[in-house]
């Protein structure tokens, strides 16, 4: 079937191809003398975007109301399902439009990579043009729901297709940073308000925290600049848990200021009555506030007299009980050694041992004994063995062994068999060469 009205396309306005002459070769007026465009990644990398312009200012138009026709013209011409239009089912669709206004939206999506025309079938969309399409569905749900599903998403999706997601996460990154920034301004703003803002927002994305860490487990650990930001995001979400308890007892602080009314006015009513007041009649009741108030004395008589004194005198007074003055018992002594768990010498034990042996000794074998607990805290002190800088007691026999802790794959867990625990960080206990003349302490 043949289109009966082949429409005419436009030619790019003049606004438009003065800023195409206005791109990369113009970028010199902005820079610097000595700085080239082509040093600077991050130009480099808005440059390969640029095919992206002539779409975007296509629907985006000179104005708000050429974006909104234009966006809404797409949305219902994709929405209908049909592959190809002619001009009268153009006109079905976009029966909203007259005709000048159909005509001119028309060609210029067309001129610019929206839409195409083919005499032979008439207008489709283009993939730029479902793209766009997209894009938008995107956008839309960005408006209703939490701002950080559209960029986790987007990790998800760079992590499907084997793309390097370190973008994304730059973007998680400074959004985590943003909010955090948010609530230190909601609490130097002292305003219950803003707080309670601040704590609705926060709930919401502590609230995707597990989604968070379960699609950053997923990022290679090939992948250095991505773990490191990776980090990043682990470190700030931990503080971001921490401020939300100091949140909440910042709000109940801040409530405890204002007086909470559960019968007759509310707050609201009397504020909204004394902002009708003018500024002469709130001064004249501040300064009559201010001069000194006398209390009427208390009306006495004989009677009142009387019962007073009888209540004085049949109150019931205690004697006091003598104070015995003796020294203290001596308290109790405990040796030390007594103090010390049975895992915990086990442990000392068994570092001496690999530092007299002179041999080195993996962590997985060092480390795992008996149960998950025992297997914990033998791991808890282990960064203490070979610190010449620690105290004394337990802290101190392990520092004075001549040990070295060397570690693995830049610390990362690795998964255990057949021990009591599931993960443990790779590397071995080794034992550390004494120069002559010295001793380990």
């Amino acid at each position: 079937m043949v289109d009966e009205d082949p429409p005419a396309l436009d030619r790019p306005t003049e606004e438009f191809q003065d800023a195409q002459s206005r791109g990369w070769d113009a970028l010199g007026e902005l820079i610097p003398p000595g700085i080239t465009s082509d040093a600077i990644p991050s130009l480099i990398g808005a440059h390969e975007l640029e095919p992206l312009y002539p779409l975007l200012h296509a629907l985006i138009g000179r104005s708000p109301r050429d974006f909104f026709v234009r966006v809404a013209a797409l949305e219902a011409l994709v929405t209908d399902g049909r592959a190809a239009f002619l001009s009268r089912d153009l006109e079905e669709i976009l029966y909203w439009l007259n005709d000048a206004a159909r005509d001119s939206m028309l060609r210029t999506l067309r001129a610019n990579g929206w839409l195409d025309y083919d005499p032979s079938i008439g207008t489709t969309i283009t993939d730029a043009g479902r793209w766009a399409y997209e894009i938008l569905g995107f956008l839309h749900k960005r408006l209703r729901e939490n701002e950080f599903r559209p960029t986790l998403a987007g990790v998800e999706y760079a992590l499907q297709i084997g793309v390097d997601p370190l973008r994304h996460l730059e973007s998680l990154r400074s959004r985590l940073n943003a909010l955090h920034h948010d609530i230190e301004v909601a609490r130097a703003s002292h305003s219950e308000v803003v707080l309670r803002k601040a704590v609705a927002k926060l709930d919401e994305t502590l609230g995707l925290s597990q989604y968070i860490r379960q699609v950053l487990d997923r990022v290679p650990r090939d992948n250095r600049a991505a773990r490191r930001t990776v980090r990043e995001i682990h470190d700030l979400l931990s503080r971001l848990h921490g401020v939300s308890a100091n949140l909440h007892a910042v709000i109940t602080e801040v409530g405890r200021q204002f007086l909470r009314l559960t019968a007759g006015m509310t707050v609201e009513q009397i504020v909204r009555a004394l902002m009708r007041r003018s500024r002469e009649e709130l001064a004249a009741v501040g300064r009559e506030a201010l001069l000194p108030v006398f209390t009427p004395p208390p009306l006495l008589n004989t009677e009142v007299v009387a019962v007073a004194a009888e209540q004085q005198v049949l109150r019931e007074r205690h004697a006091k009980e003598p104070v015995i003055w003796e020294e203290p018992p001596e308290p109790r002594r405990v040796e030390d050694a007594s103090l010390v768990p049975l895992e915990v010498k086990a442990f000392l034990a068994d570092l001496a041992e690999i530092a007299h042996a002179g041999k080195p000794v993996p962590l997985d074998a060092a480390v795992p004994r008996g149960t998950a607990g025992e297997s914990f805290l033998r791991a808890s002190l282990l960064p203490l063995a070979g610190d010449q800088r620690a105290g004394e007691g337990v802290a101190g026999q392990l520092g004075a062994l001549p040990i070295e802790i060397e570690t693995e794959d830049e610390g990362w867990p690795q998964p255990l068999n057949g021990a009591s625990i599931k993960e443990l960080t790779p590397g071995c206990v080794r034992p550390r060469e004494v120069k002559p003349g010295k001793e380990a302490r």
